[in-house]
């Protein structure tokens, strides 16, 4: 993997044995700041006691801050799923309904609960999690873990299908200060780059009296967030066709937008593309409702802006254009929720 550069953002990550935080502090030291949210290292799922506080903190103060849930997979996978939907609760509780963080969730695997639990099951059960947590919150899943830990479970590697987890942005943990200990993270696992590189757990930084966890991140905050909101969105329609456009995003990571008519998918572009036409024909609206024009953008990972962009355009059955020339155009943009 690669070392970090003079352009890698700076972060540290805390948990409820962190002391003295001074959030107003930390705005002016740090780029970026992960919380413990949750553990289930009892069996049992526990928040972390100062989760709620110290992400009211981060955000009082602008930090751009993310959640992990310090996981214990267990051979009955059906565990994924409750600690999956425990860490969702957790997260809307400490971000608010139906906001995850501003940066990736979470999942730290270092440690199961069954010593002889077999690499094929551990795969398997970060797996189930990762694949629950996408599907119900629309975001992309970062995992949290050690060299060593990839190491002694076979390099991560599923027998007869590979690295299956490879495709998840990567959190490692690997300390150059530890005798032995390369400089910076090798390969392993399947993969060949960190997204966030924890370099010590014994870090001071001012804003934290206590020793913490310190990570180089990527050059960009792009890269640890979702994608901005699509802006001036613009559409009018002649006859059966509706023609939009909009505003670049400036996201440095953007591979492009999703359209949608009515909720309707109607096409993908990329991320040098700032228009398009979408053909009522191929959609079947019914007649009483206007038309709503949706775009969203995604990134180089997956993730999706945090909500859909819309503009309404009135049927010709039920408003007369404003010029009498067939061209009906769009009202002012509103923001949605895209879930």
């Amino acid at each position: 993997m690669q070392d970090r550069n003079p352009k890698s953002l700076f972060g540290a990550d805390i948990n409820e044995f962190s002391q003295g935080v001074d959030f107003r502090t930390l705005a002016t030291k740090l780029d970026f700041l992960y919380l413990r949210s949750s553990g289930s290292g009892s069996g049992a799922f526990r928040v972390d006691k100062k989760f709620l506080e110290f992400a009211s903190g981060a955000r009082g103060f602008g930090i751009p801050v993310g959640a992990y849930h310090y996981a214990f997979p267990y051979s009955d996978l059906t565990t994924a799923d409750s600690q999956c939907d425990d860490f969702i609760d957790i997260l809307q509780q400490g971000f608010g309904t139906e906001n995850f963080g501003d940066l990736f969730p979470v999942l730290d695997v270092e440690a199961p609960v069954e010593k002889t639990i077999s690499t094929k099951t551990l795969l398997s059960w970060v797996e189930r999690f990762k694949k629950r947590f996408e599907k119900r919150t629309r975001r992309r899943l970062m995992i949290y873990t050690g060299i060593f830990f990839i190491q002694l479970y076979d390099d991560f590697l599923y027998p007869g299908r590979g690295h299956i987890l490879s495709n998840m942005p990567l959190w490692i943990a690997l300390y150059p200060e530890i005798k032995g200990n390369p400089p910076y993270p090798p390969n392993a696992g399947g993969w060949t780059r960190w997204t966030i590189w924890q370099y010590t757990e014994k870090g001071k930084v001012d804003g934290i009296e206590s020793l913490t966890d310190l990570n180089w991140g990527p050059n960009s905050i792009d890269y640890l967030v979702q994608p901005r909101n699509v802006l001036g969105l613009k559409a009018y329609r002649v006859k059966n066709k509706i023609y939009v456009s909009w505003t670049p995003n400036k996201d440095v990571d953007l591979s492009g937008y999703n359209l949608y008519l009515n909720g309707l998918y109607a096409g993908t572009v990329g991320k040098k593309v700032s228009n398009f036409v979408i053909d009522v024909n191929k959609f079947t609206i019914p007649k009483d409702l206007d038309y709503e024009v949706q775009i969203e953008a995604f990134d180089a990972v997956g993730e999706f802006s945090p909500s859909r962009s819309i503009v309404t355009l009135p049927r010709n059955d039920k408003v007369r254009s404003s010029d009498e020339s067939g061209i009906y155009y769009a009202y002012p943009d509103i923001i949605m929720n895209a879930k």
